[in-house]
């Protein structure tokens, strides 16, 4: 996702496509590595115009077609000392907007999934890391760091926002378009 040449050689004729990256970096913005935060963007932001690119034109011309990107919650609410990840996300939810107005007459519905912390590898290297910065078990630091302003106290399972993107390809969403979905029990809601 890193190299722009690699796309040429992805395949064009795609009816669904879904935008799942995800790579964090934790620094104050005036410490944050600049080389992080470019890679940060070309990954999360800078991948999914380039897939979008490459597949819309066979979507319009079908006249069908679904754009499912992963966001997070990051992509509604800002946290202190993520601004790679935060700024990424931010966009990619203004990328997916815009290709929901452009794709409307084609077909084309675009949308986010916004969830809070998801258990992945991503997140449970957080969790040992914030254990660590805490002086806390990792067990705490689920429930009182990262899930400290979510109703569910409790990490959404892969499978769950699998089941949110699977619906939006579904026959009953061509209306949900433009959209950011919360799944992220509750923390927007505050």
């Amino acid at each position: 996702l890193a190299d722009p040449a690699a796309f040429d050689s992805l395949p064009a004729a795609v009816d669904i496509l879904v935008n799942s990256a995800g790579l964090q970096h934790v620094a104050a913005i005036e410490e944050f590595p600049p080389e992080r935060f470019e890679l940060i963007q070309r990954v999360m932001v800078h991948a999914p115009f380039l897939l979008l690119r490459r597949v819309l034109p066979h979507m319009y011309g079908r006249g069908w077609g679904r754009v499912v990107n992963i966001s997070s919650v990051h992509g509604l609410r800002a946290s202190a000392f993520k601004s790679g990840y935060v700024a990424a996300k931010h966009a990619l939810e203004g990328l997916s907007k815009v290709t929901a107005l452009e794709g409307a007459p084609h077909g084309v519905t675009s949308n986010c999934v916004n969830p809070g912390y998801v258990r992945t590898p991503l997140v449970e290297r957080q969790i040992a890391a914030q254990a660590e910065a805490h002086g806390i078990p990792a067990e705490r630091v689920v429930e009182e760091v990262l899930l400290r302003g979510s109703a569910i106290k409790r990490l959404i399972e892969p499978e769950e926002v699998a089941a949110v993107a699977v619906w939006l390809c579904g026959p009953h969403t061509g209306h949900v378009t433009g959209a950011s979905l919360p799944m992220d029990g509750g923390w927007t809601a505050a």
